[in-house]
């Protein structure tokens, strides 16, 4: 009945899949390895760049609210949380106006920290604070003064009245006249 054929076959198969299963195990160990490797860089990445946004962005943040500060989602690092007055809400619930406030500051925070390393970039707004109410717009104008004797902060805005109290030079068009 060849039962000594059918033993050695699979007496190999056994060997043969004992040696796959031992490969797998150290290509699993070695991709664990790899993955908490890659955790601990983005986290130590995360830390050494997120911090000193954060502590750029609560000043910031204190223009607008006396006690207000953000939570960032671990894996996406977009605001998650806003804590004011004692309150904490979710990013997603809180009004246009707000979360384009949080993003004007994030943007300012960026800069300033670009600035701090030598490297000055401009902080462009285009159309930023559309949905933001009268009180909350003079306060975002005061964060935007602060923040222009160190940095060039250009503003783009169909509304006019509403950006004529931030001052600045107000860049004009008029007609092309080729000179004769």
């Amino acid at each position: 009945a060849a039962v000594e054929e059918a033993w050695q076959e699979t007496s190999e198969k056994l060997t043969a899949a004992e040696k796959r299963r031992a490969g797998l195990e150290r290509e699993v160990a070695l991709l664990s390895r790899l993955r908490d490797a890659l955790e601990a860089a983005r986290t130590t990445a995360r830390d050494h760049y997120f911090r000193p946004v954060m502590a750029e962005l609560k000043p910031l943040l204190g223009l607008l609210f006396e006690d207000a500060s953000v939570t960032f989602d671990e894996e996406t690092l977009l605001p998650r949380t806003v804590r004011r007055n004692g309150l904490e809400e979710p990013v997603g619930v809180l009004s246009g106006g707000m979360r384009e406030q949080l993003a004007v500051l994030t943007r300012l925070a960026f800069a300033r920290l670009l600035a701090k390393d030598g490297q000055p970039a401009p902080v462009i707004l285009d159309d930023a604070l559309v949905y933001s109410d009268d009180d909350r717009i003079e306060r975002m104008f005061d964060a935007l003064h602060r923040q222009a004797s160190d940095q060039q902060i250009i503003v783009f805005s169909c509304r006019q009245r509403a950006f004529s109290q931030l001052g600045g030079n107000i860049l004009r068009m008029k007609p092309w006249i080729p000179e004769a």
